[in-house]
């Protein structure tokens, strides 16, 4: 149940950046796949997923929040997974929203594992489902054209991280005011 719910979130904040991008001149529908790309994809919401929501949300967090206490805690973890993430090859400004972007998703990650009661498996939908899902339309769905607006849709020209752009960074923030509300009461 929490997989799922995460994995759906995850598949709403896709598909607010891929509309967009669809209904533009910068984005291309090819729809080719190939089983090489499924699996891959596969294994990148699982794998990397399960993965990295042991580490960040499973041991950082957990960390972070007895050495600092839950609000600084909350911060310093959504830092440093936004830091671990950044790609040194972008720009100034696309390095920018990049961080906001993983950021917010940070604090959205480890306020939905709060939401399901300390379970991982939201975090792990969530985040293995961006994960996997961009890998899959990125790699044969859709093609982006290099004269991408960053700022728009995200850093990165043709190989962007929609994290990064305006488009995800609000969706993100309207996670978390959904989030403040569910927390508010009760659940």
């Amino acid at each position: 149940k929490y997989f799922m719910r995460g994995f759906s979130l995850s598949l709403g904040l896709l598909f607010c950046v891929v509309i967009p991008l669809l209904l533009s001149s910068w984005g291309t529908w090819t729809g080719s796949l190939n089983s090489g790309v499924l699996i891959n994809a596969f294994f990148l919401v699982f794998v990397i997923g399960l993965a990295e929501e042991l580490i960040f949300r499973g041991w950082l967090l957990v960390e972070m929040n007895q050495l600092f206490g839950p609000r600084l805690g909350l911060i310093i973890h959504a830092a440093i997974f936004s830091l671990v993430h950044a790609r040194t090859t972008l720009d100034l400004w696309g390095l920018f929203g990049l961080l906001i972007g993983l950021f917010l998703l940070g604090i959205v990650l480890a306020l939905m594992r709060k939401i399901d009661k300390g379970s991982l498996w939201g975090c792990v939908g969530l985040h293995g489902g961006l994960v996997g899902g961009w890998f899959l339309i990125s790699a044969g769905l859709i093609e982006v054209s290099p004269e991408i607006p960053g700022w728009l849709f995200g850093p990165g020209g043709s190989s962007l991280n929609p994290l990064g752009g305006l488009l995800s960074i609000f969706v993100l923030i309207f996670i978390l005011w959904r989030q403040r509300t569910l927390l508010a009461i009760g659940g």
